[in-house]
């Protein structure tokens, strides 16, 4: 038995297949083209902000992972620096970066950053 199809039928049925191939070859494409090589973490500091109350100051902290492969459980530490010596410290979790993607955090320090400098470095992180 045979079945006339719609026009609009044959339309959305090549345009299906046409969608469905074109997502298949990029995720062939894509895993052809993604290397093995392990996280590769760059954190950058922003412009303090002041909060409302006066009492501390919020900073933002961007983790950026150029690796191809994703990190876990990353522990950053920001440090308030005053000389030498860090006059404070405070250190956060990210749960999840992915690979070739960013995370964006804030830290919170009770005296002024502006002056001092902030540095911040990834400690640690887990791959899945």
């Amino acid at each position: 038995m045979r079945t006339n199809w719609n026009w609009l039928e044959g339309v959305v049925f090549i345009s299906s297949c046409v969608l469905v191939a074109l997502v298949l070859g990029y995720l062939a494409v894509d895993a052809w083209n993604t290397g093995s090589g392990p996280p590769d973490l760059a954190v950058q500091v922003g412009t303090p902000v002041a909060a409302t109350n006066a009492k501390e100051w919020r900073v933002p902290v961007t983790v950026t992972n150029h690796g191809d492969t994703a990190a876990e459980e990353v522990h950053v530490r920001v440090s308030l620096r005053g000389g030498h010596e860090p006059k404070e410290e405070t250190e956060f979790v990210l749960a999840y970066v992915p690979r070739h993607s960013q995370r964006r955090a804030w830290v919170a320090f009770r005296e002024d950053p502006s002056p001092a400098g902030v540095e911040a470095h990834a400690v640690g992180f887990a791959t899945p």
